[in-house]
């Protein structure tokens, strides 16, 4: 699925974009497996701080046929079995919308630095699948993204502020990254804004610094994340450990559909 010059261009900037991977049928069922979800009165359904708009759904594998299967399409679990050198599992699955002129910032972070911290990560052999559901543009919450950052370990220049595994999932972040250092980096390392079309997928690397602005714009904009860890990387046991919906404990590898995920097995 991934050609060497794509492993390079991810092993040198820390993502990869790769446009039209799922079409507009595609897209459009988990648009609506989407809505489904954000509309459940369930643990894993995350509100923005107004109390009224949806920030995040997690294990929305576990709550959709669609989205389990879309998890083992070939399209997103090949990539992440080629970058990270062998079997993988789903450590976390995220719906994120972010609705028009409402949704909510996510401030700069390290992905690795949470599923070390609260999670037990032993080390960073784990990504993000991203999928575009709706086109992100410069003005409706764009991922921005550090080119190169994912070579850094920022362990010590990321304070832990707040207790509590709930302050992971909100805007106040219970790990933060100082301003003067986020300064310098950036002037080190440049800031790109990460856009496409309905479809296309993002790979990125569970260190790469991103963060995503609020969305500005009249239009929604929806990004299902899957994170993928090796399996020879399971979590240590830690005091206080996050829901098993956020940091998933059992690292059997997954294995890829013979077909698109949205052809179901006949029964």
């Amino acid at each position: 699925m991934l050609t060497p010059q794509d492993v390079e261009i991810y092993r040198e900037r820390g993502y990869l974009l790769l446009p039209d991977r799922f079409d507009a049928a595609e897209t459009d069922l988990l648009l609506s497996e989407a809505c489904r979800l954000a509309a459940l009165d369930i643990p894993q359904r995350i509100m923005e701080s107004d109390g009224e708009q949806v920030r995040s759904v997690y294990a929305v594998h576990h709550h959709s046929a669609a989205f389990e299967r879309f998890t083992r399409d070939a399209r997103t679990l090949e990539p992440a079995r080629t970058l990270l050198d062998g079997d993988v599992y789903i450590h976390q699955t995220q719906l994120n919308p972010k609705a028009p002129f409402t949704g909510d910032v996510w401030d700069w972070h390290q992905d690795y630095l949470y599923w070390e911290r609260d999670d037990g990560m032993a080390e960073p052999r784990a990504l993000n699948v991203a999928v575009f559901l709706d086109e992100v543009n410069e003005f409706n919450g764009p991922v921005f993204v550090m080119p190169g950052s994912h070579r850094l370990s920022l362990d010590r220049q990321t304070k832990t502020v707040r207790d509590g595994w709930e302050n992971t999932l909100n805007a106040d972040f219970r790990h933060k990254i100082t301003p003067e250092v986020l300064g310098e980096l950036a002037d080190t390392y440049g800031l790109e804004s990460v856009r496409g079309r309905p479809g296309t997928v993002c790979v990125f690397d569970g260190r790469l610094l991103h963060c995503s602005p609020p969305n500005l714009s009249g239009r929604p904009r929806t990004i299902i994340f899957i994170r993928y860890n090796s399996v020879h990387n399971p979590l240590r046991p830690v005091p206080d450990p996050r829901p098993e919906w956020l940091a998933n404990r059992d690292p059997r590898p997954l294995e890829v559909l013979s077909r698109p995920f949205s052809v179901p097995v006949a029964r």
